[in-house]
């Protein structure tokens, strides 16, 4: 069996708790290196790589290294010449010293202390990797409506290793005297695929912009670009269509009254902020009650828009509140009328519960 790139001797000297707190000083360091979006080094990428090989398949030929811009790019590439490039080997590069290192510690540290210490260690960045991972391999598969074509990326993206975004577990790793070459390749690369003849290198993204809850979101544009034009648009979390998040960054006043999906209407406004769409559209308060604030806003020759301004009575994450802006008809005089006419009922007959 060839040497695992982990059959480092763990440190016995090392308790669970020195674990965490070797983990914890360079928490933010690994964070850094998860979302970085700076130009890789590949001088210094190459040597991990190759060093990375020499360790791991020492009887193998050193690879040749193949350069791509981004996961779609590294996938079509699989795709179309995986015969060239030899068996995939990231069973060996990557799984099996994820196996003998989770294996070692949990044998170390006893089933309840691995836990405690995985969560300590794990629990901030491992959630967030594995939903960067997931937005990434979806980008790559909608880039065809050819179903074939996206099972055959699928299944290239099953050999990939998820350099940086293996942050999710090194820390852990590195903490309890089990660094590999896959620290080093973390800290170089993005997505990469390793073959026995070849491996296949991508660069870090352009842009990877979260909120302040740690989803990826924002408004002007994608919130995870690379430099062949793969993306991944997102609202709080929310994925978005390309178009749909195009048309969000060049929101207008006139566009959010054209709207006509609920939702997609209300991340609008909160892109434009509600402020400056009530402004910006000429809308005049009418009254105001329990269930809300009727706003209407007059068309010219057309009917007028009237709408109801609502607080969604659940907080989000981050303790703020969702405000939708409802469309009701044009007859509307009260603010529970109009959110009776959303159930289908009268004013009357529109009776919420109201919490105590």
């Amino acid at each position: 069996m060839p040497t695992p790139a982990t059959d480092v001797a763990p440190q016995p000297d090392l308790t669970a708790d020195g674990i965490v707190a070797v983990a914890a000083a360079g928490h933010e360091a690994w964070r850094a290196v998860a979302l970085s979006t700076e130009a890789v080094d590949r001088e210094a990428a190459e040597e991990a790589v190759l060093r990375l090989y020499a360790e791991a398949l020492p009887d193998t030929t050193p690879p040749a290294i193949i350069w791509c811009r981004s996961p779609l790019e590294a996938a079509r590439l699989v795709v179309a010449d995986a015969n060239q490039f030899g068996t995939p080997v990231r069973d060996r590069i990557r799984d099996l010293p994820w196996a003998l290192g989770r294996a070692r510690l949990a044998e170390r540290l006893g089933p309840r202390e691995f836990g405690r210490v995985w969560q300590a260690t794990c629990g901030d960045l491992a959630p967030l990797m594995s939903t960067l991972i997931t937005r990434i391999a979806i980008a790559v598969e909608q880039q065809t409506e050819d179903t074939a074509e996206r099972t055959a990326l699928r299944v290239a993206l099953t050999h990939a290793v998820h350099g940086q975004l293996d942050a999710g577990w090194l820390p852990l790793y590195e903490a309890a005297g089990l660094d590999s070459g896959l620290g080093r390749m973390a800290r170089s690369v993005s997505w990469w695929w390793p073959f026995e003849n070849t491996v296949i290198l991508t660069e870090r993204p352009l842009a990877l912009r979260l909120d302040d809850q740690d989803r990826l979101h924002h408004g002007d544009g994608p919130a995870l670009a690379y430099a062949d034009g793969l993306a991944a648009y997102s609202w709080r979390g929310n994925p978005l269509t390309p178009e749909f998040g195009q048309r969000l960054a060049e929101t207008t006043a006139e566009a959010i009254r054209a709207e006509e999906n609920t939702e997609l209407r209300r991340m609008m406004v909160e892109h434009y902020t509600p402020e400056r769409f009530l402004k910006e559209s000429g809308a005049k308060p009418l009254q105001e009650d329990e269930a809300g604030k009727l706003w209407r806003m007059d068309m010219g020759s057309d009917e007028p828009i009237v709408v109801v301004e609502v607080v969604n009575s659940s907080p989000e994450p981050d303790g703020t509140f969702n405000i939708y802006f409802l469309r009701v008809p044009p007859a509307t005089k009260t603010a529970k009328a109009g959110v009776a006419w959303t159930f289908g009922l009268t004013e009357d007959e529109y009776q919420p519960l109201r919490q105590t």
